[in-house]
């Protein structure tokens, strides 16, 4: 009795570590040069890059590097969350201003800038191409 009970739970742990190898897998295919555009026409071209993505404790942060193509970047720290089987980094440029991007292909982001306006948020489609693997 006592080998069923250990083997069924040694099949659970093996099976956790499974599903958490295959996230850790998921969430590390956002490391990488983003290049594209916001809607507007007006706005430059964008670059992401994601330098590293770290567990603490439940939560995977992102080392991000963002701005517009061509200039000097800026560091940020966001989140990336399993949203509808896809790894979704959130992060925040500005107090009024915030970039949520979902991963849709190897070679996709897509999503918004969302821009607090008189208390709601405004979104901005944005579409990403994956530029390179290495940060």
């Amino acid at each position: 009795m006592r080998l069923g009970a250990y083997t069924g739970a040694l099949a659970v742990a093996l099976l956790a570590l499974g599903v958490a190898h295959a996230q850790d897998e998921s969430v590390q295919k956002i490391v990488g040069t983003w290049k594209g555009k916001i809607e507007r026409l007006d706005e430059p071209e964008r670059t992401l890059v994601v330098k590293s993505v770290t567990r603490a404790g439940s939560i995977w942060i992102a080392s991000v590097e963002y701005g517009p193509t061509g200039q000097k970047l800026d560091a940020f720290e966001g989140r990336v969350e399993q949203q509808r089987g896809a790894p979704t980094l959130t992060f925040a440029i500005s107090t009024t201003r915030k970039i949520e991007l979902s991963l849709v292909s190897q070679t996709e982001l897509r999503g918004q800038l969302k821009i607090s306006a008189e208390g709601s948020w405004v979104g901005r489609k944005m579409l990403l191409t994956k530029a390179g693997d290495k940060p």
